[in-house]
């Protein structure tokens, strides 16, 4: 997946998970993500923290519902 869309805060990627990674997501206490650097083309590794990720997907079930 190329991306190239950066703000001063960070970089916007646009993914999508299926049914059966979601409750992974859900359980899980982080996500591992490996990108290639555009400036460098240099392997880079992010962990991110998965803490509160099962309560904000109920609660945006919940107010998608209506």
């Amino acid at each position: 997946l190329q991306f190239n869309t950066c703000q001063a805060v960070g970089c916007l990627v646009p993914v999508t998970f299926d049914a059966d990674t979601t409750p992974l997501l859900q359980n899980a206490t982080t996500l591992k993500i490996n990108a290639i650097a555009a400036d460098t083309m240099q392997p880079i590794s992010f962990t991110i923290s998965l803490n509160g990720f099962g309560s904000a997907l109920a609660r945006t079930a919940d107010l998608s519902a209506d």
